[in-house]
This record gives C-alpha cells, sequence and structure tokens, in this order.
C-alpha cells in the first residue's frame, strides 16, 4: 500500500495578497500633498528676484542671442536649399 505523505508535512504558510500590499491611507495621501506644498512655499522664500535693471539686461540677452541663432538657421537653410537645387536642379 502506498503511502500518501502530501498530507504527514507541514505546509509552509503562504504570504497572503494583502500582506505584500500597502494599505490606501487617504489621509496619508494628503498629509504628502500639504508637505509638498509648504516645502514648495519654503524654498520660493529663498529665492532673490532680479531687479528691474537687471531684468532688463537679461531681456536684451535673450533677444539678441535669439535673433543670431535665428539668423544662422536661416542662412543655414537658404544655403543649404541653393546647394539642393543646383545639384538636383
Amino acid at each position: 500500500m502506498a503511502t500518501d505523505t502530501r498530507d504527514a508535512a507541514p505546509r509552509p504558510k503562504r504570504a497572503t495578497r494583502a500582506a505584500g500590499r500597502r494599505r490606501y491611507r487617504p489621509l496619508q495621501f494628503i498629509h504628502k500633498i500639504l508637505r509638498f506644498i509648504r516645502e514648495v512655499m519654503a524654498e520660493l522664500r529663498k529665492v532673490v528676484y532680479p531687479g528691474r535693471s537687471e531684468l532688463i539686461t537679461y531681456v536684451l540677452v535673450v533677444l539678441v542671442f535669439v535673433s543670431v541663432v535665428t539668423a544662422f538657421v536661416a542662412s543655414l537653410d537658404f544655403g543649404l536649399t541653393k546647394a539642393v537645387l543646383a545639384i538636383f536642379g
């Protein structure tokens, strides 16, 4: 007669699904959002905003830089268009 040993050995306990999963806690989520907002406000208090003269200087520098880059890209486009038309007619 064959002996069935399956039931003789103790079964190892399996972890349930709920044990491996974190519980949803709405109050903890709200706490995290509020903490984030407080930290953002604290960082914004540390910001040093430029004065009027610095702001005008920065705007002029950006406008000049954008104009130079635009002129460069436009000249490349114009030159490459002429080259392609000259080669392929």
